[in-house]
C-alpha cells in the first residue's frame, strides 16, 4: 500500500504518524494544539483515576495509550473533540477531559450500558449521511413525553443514567475513522403544541452538563421536523437547545414545519435529496416508520456503515 495512504505529511514534507480520513481534515492549528495536548495525557490519566491504573484511557470504544497516543489515529480524533469543545485551549481541554473521565468512573458507564431501562420506547434509526459525511439519526418523538419528564422529577439519577446510556450508544456506534459526528432529525408529527416542550430539564445542572459537555463535538446538525406551529414559528425555543456544530460554532435545533415539501426545502441544505427519505420529501427509499408509530422503524442505511439503534428514552 502507498505510504501516502498510511501516513500524513506536514507542509514541509516530513513523514508523520498514521492517519485516517478524519485526521487528514485537521487544520494546521489543530495539529499544533494536539501535539501540545498529547504530552499531558499521563498526568490526565493519573489525576482522573487517582492512581497509576488503568494504564490506558478508554473513551467511546477507543483505547488511548497516554505514552503513545499517536499510534492510533482514532485516538487523535477523540482528543480533538475536547480541543474543539474548548476552542483549541489546551488547558481547558485538559480540564474537561479529566472531568469527563472522572464522571465516567463515578457513574460506571460500562455498568450503565448493561442496564435495561423502563419507560416509553422511542424508535430511532440511522439512515444515510448528510452532505458532510455525518451519519443521520432519525427519531420518532413520542406523542406524550409526560412520563419522561415525570421520571426526571421523581428520580433524576435514573433519568441521567438513561440519557447517558443513549448518548453512549450513539458515540460507540461511530468508527472515528470516517465518521465522528451525528446529524439528527426528530420527527414530531405525533406531538401536539401543548405537550411538545418542557424546559424543566434546563433547571437540572447535571442533565445539562452530561448532555452538553460530556459528549463534546458529536452533534453536527439538529432538526425537529413536522414541528407543532408554536415551535416552528418561534425561534426562541431553538435557542434553548444548543448543540456544537463543526468548527465549534454554536448551533441550535432548527424546527421545521409540517409537510414533505416544507421539510425537504430545509433539510436539503444539509442532506442531499438522494439521501433524504421519501416521506420527508427526498428520493431515498427503504425508510418508513411503522404505521402504528410505536414499533422499531424499518430502514436501510444507504452509504452508511453504522447499524440501526434501538434505544429507550
Amino acid at each position: 500500500m502507498d505510504d501516502h495512504k498510511l501516513y500524513g505529511y506536514q507542509a514541509e514534507g516530513s513523514l508523520q504518524e498514521p492517519q485516517n480520513a478524519l485526521t487528514r481534515r485537521f487544520t494546521q492549528a489543530e495539529w499544533d494544539v494536539l501535539k501540545r495536548f498529547r504530552p499531558l495525557l499521563p498526568e490526565v490519566r493519573r489525576i482522573a483515576s487517582g492512581g497509576d491504573t488503568p494504564k490506558t484511557i478508554s473513551l467511546w470504544g477507543i483505547t488511548i495509550d497516554p505514552l503513545d497516543p499517536a499510534a492510533d489515529p482514532r485516538a487523535s480524533v477523540v482528543l480533538m473533540k475536547f480541543l474543539r469543545a474548548r476552542k483549541l485551549d489546551v488547558g481547558a481541554a485538559k480540564a474537561l477531559l479529566i472531568e469527563v473521565l472522572r464522571w465516567r468512573q463515578q457513574v460506571n458507564i460500562d455498568d450503565i450500558m448493561t442496564k435495561k431501562f423502563a419507560g416509553p420506547r422511542i424508535p430511532q434509526v440511522y439512515f444515510g449521511k448528510d452532505k458532510a459525511g455525518n451519519a443521520v439519526l432519525y427519531t420518532l418523538a413520542c406523542a406524550d413525553p409526560t412520563p419522561i419528564w415525570a421520571e426526571m422529577e421523581a428520580d433524576s439519577k435514573a433519568f441521567i443514567e438513561r440519557m447517558a446510556h443513549n448518548l453512549e450508544i450513539r458515540a460507540r456506534s461511530l468508527d472515528f475513522e470516517t465518521t465522528d459526528r451525528i446529524s439528527s432529525v426528530t420527527d414530531m408529527a405525533m406531538m401536539s403544541g401543548g405537550n411538545s416542550v418542557n424546559t424543566k430539564w434546563l433547571q437540572n445542572g447535571t442533565v445539562l452538563r452530561v448532555s452538553r459537555e460530556y459528549y463534546p463535538d458529536f452533534s453536527a446538525y439538529r432538526f425537529g421536523v413536522n414541528a407543532p406551529f408554536p415551535l416552528a414559528s418561534n425561534g426562541w425555543f431553538s435557542s434553548l437547545f444548543v448543540a456544537r456544530t463543526p468548527g465549534n460554532n454554536p448551533g441550535k435545533i432548527q424546527f421545521v414545519g409540517k409537510g414533505a415539501k416544507t421539510i425537504a426545502k430545509k433539510l436539503s441544505e444539509v442532506i442531499d435529496l438522494a439521501e433524504l427519505p421519501e416521506q420527508f420529501g427526498g428520493r431515498a427509499t427503504g425508510f418508513r416508520w411503522n404505521p402504528e408509530g410505536r414499533d422499531v422503524p424499518q430502514a436501510g442505511a444507504p452509504g452508511s456503515n453504522i447499524a440501526g439503534v434501538d434505544n429507550r428514552g
